[in-house]
């Protein structure tokens, strides 16, 4: 996907938010404040998860040999994915992605990981792609662990030398799975502290703290962390706020590192500079047992 795609990708799904609320708004009477407490609090999930079923591409388009994979994490519910390998002793880096569209969308993570020397994966939560099933926070978690154990249990990967990476909605589900399921070391990109935060941000008119079902608290949880910590966020996120990644910074425990960018939200990973590259190069490679 190429950059101006991205932008491009989040205003429509900033729409399709809108069209909803809008929608909602249109059919309120007196009293009808309530009403539409009583509807974003029962339909939130349709303002949170915006997934796509559509491909558009794969590793192959990118000249990356690649693997799938589709595993069973509950009834009616599957994870599928994509790995790329770079070399057998290599770190191994998991990819979590945002709330919408799919990993076709997030081949230009995979090229990033392999340009950088690390196997690299990317998975689809349940409803996302072609994954089966309804998305919600437990939900994605487990989704997440189930591909954690297939890469140990079944590919051989040594967990010492697998890292999180979490961008936007992705961070706050790698978060939540490190607590049970800890990384050698962490990256959060475009994060926000909590998804009552965010909302009460994006939706000042509604009491959204209270509303919120879905947590993704990272905030709480990165203050329990002791492995390595990594840091993005731009400065001009017209989606999670600079602030976020900043207060998720002051929250972790050493070792940590903060990289602030002057990239929008949804900017494709390959249009960063040769610096954001080295950074997370040095960060993973840092993080590696010593015999790495």
């Amino acid at each position: 996907m190429t950059e101006s795609a991205f932008p491009v990708y989040n205003d429509r799904v900033n729409r399709k938010r809108w069209i909803i609320l809008l929608a909602i708004l249109g059919t309120l009477t007196v009293g009808g404040y309530a009403v539409l407490c009583g509807a974003v609090y029962k339909y939130q999930d349709r303002l949170l998860y915006f997934p796509d079923d559509y491909f558009f591409t794969d590793p192959a388009a990118s000249d990356l040999e690649f693997e799938d994979f589709e595993l069973e994490v509950g009834p009616e519910s599957t994870v599928t994915g994509w790995v790329v390998r770079t070399a057998e002793d290599a770190p191994w880096v998991l990819h979590f992605h945002g709330n919408a569209g799919n990993i076709s969308h997030r081949v230009d993570h995979l090229k990033l990981f392999h340009t950088l020397g690390f196997n690299g994966v990317v998975f689809d939560y349940r409803g996302y792609g072609r994954s089966k099933g309804v998305p919600s926070e437990a939900g994605l978690v487990a989704d997440g662990k189930a591909v954690v154990e297939y890469l140990e249990n079944d590919l051989g990967v040594d967990r010492d030398k697998l890292v999180y990476f979490g961008e936007s909605l992705g961070g706050g589900v790698a978060a939540a799975l490190s607590e049970t399921e800890p990384p050698r070391a962490l990256i959060l990109k475009s994060t926000f502290t909590s998804v009552p935060d965010l909302a009460a941000e994006l939706y000042p008119f509604l009491p959204a703290r209270w509303l919120s079902k879905t947590r993704f608290a990272t905030k709480d949880r990165i203050t329990d962390f002791l492995f390595p910590i990594l840091v993005i966020h731009g400065r001009p996120d017209r989606v999670v706020p600079f602030e976020h990644g900043q207060r998720l910074f002051q929250l972790a425990n050493p070792p940590k590192e903060f990289f602030p960018t002057n990239r929008d939200h949804n900017t494709s990973p390959m249009a960063f500079g040769p610096d954001f590259r080295e950074t997370i190069k040095r960060f993973v490679e840092s993080a590696m047992p010593d015999e790495y």
